[in-house]
């Protein structure tokens, strides 16, 4: 073997300075650290959760407190609002003056709050008015501001339940809105009738509602007392309600509110208190805990600094002469105090320090005598590496030949240069495996001898049953090795002969043989022989993928010529079915049409069914003939600036062709200001007949849907059905030439499959793309796009 390792020399060692500047005491301050987050964190944790739980029951607390004030005023109004929804004219809206008279007073003298009452007919026109009720109409806050309560004269034809309005300018606009009364009794309240609803006995319900309490009777425009400015139900209900009832009212103060609303008079109560209030209590538990947790972190301060200094201090001692001893003073002994864990790392620490010291005299005989091993371990590696080294180098090069002869002659010679061998040879298995011939040598004189060899290095043809090295690695198939020494009078020019035989293994077969040969002083180790084995596991691969890229390229020239006669044929065919069915069609056409006399209505029926299967046979024939110049390189697109938005509008009467008969409603939408795009008409027109096409194929009612845009230099086009929809395995097979989708039930879909495979090349030769949408049982989406036309589009002759 010739491989040389040069002497490896140990590198000279490094003295490390020992880091100690800032390293006393960090122990006690991390302790430190620790004792005072492991007492403050959990308090803190504690404390915190406390004071949000308590916040929470409180806030639930007042919330129910007010919810109940709110649901016993609302209740209270709601009674009262009945009462007065029971107070009918005896005749309706035909009563006499003087029993108007007669009944006003007896309902005064029930309901003093009330101060005027009016009749309204179907279109709000007063018919008479009792007691005070002012015109809406008037400039008085009063007029405006009066409350009123709309019910019907006739319990026969009243208002299920009657409304109230916080004024009579609320009245009004109400009454301008759509309603179905006929007649209305609207009576006018004063002042005090509601008052009683926002006031609450301080004895009884402050417990409830608080010092800050407040009630409002709340209306569809505002609150009561506030102003026409304040919330109103809707406020409450849409900006002012959260599910915690915290909010801020139309005071602008925070509150805690709940509220009781009448959906069937149109008005409500609402109760608020004031959140500071609420949260007064809470506010000095915090302070407390507050305070807890301070008095506790400096209480442990203080006593966690007293027993970490009397743990640290044997600690930094420790500390102190290990860092001595690092530095080179063995000389170390400390004093044990303690029996505790500190005192046992002591007493092991002065064992050491001896045991050290003792050790030292010989250290550095230890210490040549590891060198000497390390240089004779890295010898080893650097063997190995340069093996493996050769073994890269020689795969990357096999990889790379695809000539099986500049193969093997190329594996020979790199093998002979980095392995430094006498000879090499590479043999292969004839066919029937009667004879393994030689196919290449390094170097080339194949029957040279070598001093100490007894016959030529390699034969030309090795048969069966010879006994030689070679067939022995073939029929036993393992590596052969012959070694032994060359018989020279003189010692020091002695060296071994050893041949080597490696089949050329793929699976059980044996494709060959790699032969080596070498005269040098030391013998073939195993360690070599491992990465000669892989490499002849790598000669087989490459002989293998050789002779398998052969095929491949054969196969490959069989498919061209094949798809050339392909090509060529669906041309020709085309071109002469076309001729025929051009003539079937018309002849149907012209007999369906009764140009060549009567016929009767079976046979026109007939006479379609041919027109239209011609029609269909054509338009598949076309596509085919597309297809087939595609292929061959002779389809060509004639780009010119379109107006997409024409181009659409001449292609809906054939999309109305195809949906006749159905229950299917074709709609556009397309801009008016859709830009040019770059592209030949006559191609987009065929791929817009072609998506209409299948959208009505598969959509039996609803909507097929055209819609273009604009974005970023590109113009999209979609056509949208509410069909049957694609399966998600099939999305993409749709647009390979003559595949076909698959309904849900299992069946494919008719046609041949060629529609989309034209859309999709038509759209990528215009450099643009086409995907789809869909949902199964929703339908689908076809979208497409094209780029736009720009002056550089100009220059370039469109």
């Amino acid at each position: 073997m010739g491989t040389r390792v040069a002497e490896v020399r140990s590198p000279p060692r490094v003295v490390q300075t020992i880091p100690t500047t800032g390293m006393r005491g960090g122990l006690g301050r991390t302790l430190l650290t620790a004792f005072l987050i492991l007492t403050i964190l959990p308090l803190a944790l504690t404390g915190g959760y406390v004071a949000r739980y308590y916040r929470r029951n409180l806030q639930e607390e007042v919330k129910s407190k007010l919810q109940a004030v709110a649901t016993l005023k609302g209740e209270e109004l709601r009674q009262w609002l009945e009462h007065l929804q029971q107070f009918s004219l005896p005749g309706g809206g035909t009563t006499s003056a003087a029993d108007r008279d007669v009944w006003w007073v007896a309902v005064r003298e029930q309901e003093p709050d009330l101060v005027g009452v009016f009749l309204l007919d179907q279109v709000g026109q007063r018919q008479w008015t009792l007691g005070t009720c002012p015109d809406p109409s008037a400039t008085s806050d009063v007029s405006k501001n009066q409350p009123v309560f709309l019910t019907t004269p006739d319990k026969a034809t009243r208002l299920s339940p009657g409304r109230f309005f916080s004024s009579q300018a609320d009245f009004q606009t109400w009454l301008s809105g759509e309603h179905n009364a006929r007649e209305m009794l609207v009576f006018c309240l004063n002042a005090s009738a509601i008052e009683r609803f926002v006031r609450y006995d301080v004895l009884t319900d402050q417990a409830l509602v608080g010092e800050t309490g407040k009630v409002y009777l709340m209306s569809e425009s505002r609150v009561w007392p506030g102003g026409e400015s304040s919330a109103s139900i809707a406020d409450v209900n849409a900006k002012l309600w959260p599910d915690d009832g915290l909010y801020v009212n139309h005071l602008g103060v925070q509150v805690i509110g709940a509220h009781y609303y009448l959906d069937e008079f149109g008005v409500g109560i609402l109760v608020e208190q004031e959140q500071a209030e609420t949260l007064e209590s809470l506010d000095r538990i915090v302070a407390t805990v507050i305070a807890l947790v301070l008095a506790v972190a400096l209480t442990t301060t203080a006593i966690a600094a007293v027993v970490i200094r009397q743990i640290t201090r044997p600690v930094i001692q420790l500390t102190e002469s290990a860092v001595a001893m690092a530095e080179g003073d063995l000389d170390q002994h400390l004093a044990v105090t303690s029996r505790d864990e500190i005192g046992i790392l002591t007493f092991v620490f002065n064992e050491m320090a001896a045991d050290l010291k003792s050790l030292y005299d010989d250290l550095e005989a230890k210490v040549a005598e590891r060198t000497q091993r390390l240089q004779q371990a890295n010898y080893q590696i650097q063997r190995r590496a340069l093996h493996l080294q050769a073994s890269q180098e020689v795969g990357q090069a096999i990889t790379s030949v695809r000539d099986t002869q500049l193969l093997l002659n190329r594996v020979v010679d790199l093998i002979r240069d980095h392995f430094v061998y006498t000879s090499v040879a590479m043999y292969s298995v004839e066919p029937g495996g009667g004879a393994v011939r030689l196919r290449a040598l390094s170097p080339s004189t194949s029957e040279a001898t070598f001093e100490g060899a007894d016959q030529s290095a390699w034969a030309e043809c090795v048969y069966a049953g010879d006994g030689s090295i070679i067939e022995r690695a073939v029929r036993k198939r393992k590596l052969q090795v012959e070694q032994h020494e060359t018989d020279e009078a003189v010692e020091w020019y002695r060296r071994t002969l050893s041949r080597i035989a490696i089949p050329l293994r793929l699976g059980e077969q044996v494709l060959g043989v790699l032969a080596v040969l070498s005269i040098e002083r030391e013998e073939i180790q195993r360690d070599e022989l491992e990465v000669l084995e892989l490499l002849a596991g790598q000669v087989a691969i490459a002989l293998e993928n050789a002779k398998a890229y052969e095929r491949e390229r054969s196969v490959t020239q069989q498919l061209e010529d094949a798809e050339v006669y392909k090509s060529r044929f669906l041309a020709n065919m085309s071109h002469e079915l076309r001729e025929p069915l051009n003539t079937i069609i018309g002849f149907s056409r012209l007999m369906i049409k009764g140009i060549d006399g009567q016929m009767t209505d079976q046979q026109i029926q007939d006479l379609e069914r041919i027109y239209s299967d011609g029609q269909r046979l054509l338009f598949l024939i076309n596509d085919i003939l597309v297809i087939s110049q595609i292929q061959a390189g002779m389809m060509g697109l004639k780009f010119e600036p379109v107006q997409l938005a024409e181009l659409i509008t001449g292609v809906m009467p054939t999309a109305s062709a195809l949906v006749r008969g159905k229950d299917i409603e074709l709609v556009q939408d397309i801009p008016k200001d859709l830009p040019l795009v770059r592209a030949d008409p006559g191609r987009v027109r065929q791929t817009l007949v072609h998506l209409f096409n299948n959208a009505a194929k598969f959509t039996e009612s609803g909507q097929i849907v055209i819609r273009a845009w604009y974005n970023e230099g590109q113009v999209y086009t979609s056509v949208s059905d509410t069909g049957v929809g694609i399966l998600p395995e099939d999305r993409e097979r749709i647009f390979v030439r003559f595949e076909k989708g698959m309904d849900s039930g299992g069946r494919w879909w008719k046609g041949a499959g060629l529609g989309l495979a034209l859309c999709k090349e038509f759209i990528e030769m215009h450099g643009g793309q086409i995907w789809v949408d869909s949902e199964v049982g929703q339908g689908s989406t076809f979208t497409f796009s094209l780029p736009c036309y720009t002056d550089d589009d100009s220059g370039r002759g469109l």
